[in-house]
């Protein structure tokens, strides 16, 4: 499970990062000059998506170690 987690935490980060960089890099591309501005919400919602599977990460791995002995 914690696998997982970690996975799809760095998996979101990245994603974020990159839909980000490529609306300022080349704003014409085809889904990218659909959104417009809406494409920063998009990215940084990746990235609280990150966030939010960081969180549960960190709780899963509290939950472990207080259960073993």
């Amino acid at each position: 499970m914690a696998r997982r987690l970690a996975a799809a935490m760095g998996v979101s980060w990245f994603l974020g990062v990159a839909w980000i960089v490529l609306y300022y890099v080349d704003p014409t591309l085809p889904i990218l000059s659909d959104l417009g501005n809406w494409n920063l919400l998009a990215g940084f919602c990746l990235l609280l998506l990150g966030a939010a599977f960081a969180l549960a990460l960190l709780v899963t791995v509290i939950v472990r170690s207080a259960r073993r002995p």
